[in-house]
């Protein structure tokens, strides 16, 4: 029962994260690993901007959660790397995004383990991402 709770938290952590970079209209979300922090980056304007850091070890618990939430989610491995989607199938959507790419990654020093690239209305898709 702790696990759930703690992964409900984690992912209406997530979607409070989502709708505040759909507010600043940010094109992206990722998390760093830079020793033992992880740092929650948003792309805002072409500028990456520090917006949360954690303990580099609720890394895999939260992208646990998140993973949880995309598209067609099965069993989730930490350190695999998974091309995922957020189409709203699993939970609503904030505002005017239309879906997201979400890219976990395998933990390195300096290196992002999540990238999550938001869709607007409106955005021309250059056809990367199957939309």
């Amino acid at each position: 029962m702790t696990v759930l709770t703690a992964t409900a938290d984690l992912q209406s952590e997530f979607r409070d994260l989502l709708e505040a970079a759909a507010a600043a209209h940010a094109g992206d979300l990722h998390i760093r690993l830079e020793g033992d922090v992880a740092k929650v980056f948003a792309t805002l304007r072409g500028q990456a901007t520090a917006v949360i850091e954690w303990p580099a070890v609720r890394c895999e618990s939260f992208l646990s959660a998140v993973f949880g939430l995309c598209d067609k989610a099965d069993a989730f491995a930490y350190g695999t790397a998974r091309n995922m989607r957020l189409s709203g199938e699993r939970f609503t959507l904030p505002g005017k995004v239309t879906g997201c790419l979400v890219q976990f990654l395998p933990p390195s020093d300096g290196g992002r383990v999540l990238v999550v690239r938001i869709n607007y209305e409106g955005d021309a898709c250059c056809g990367s991402c199957g939309g």
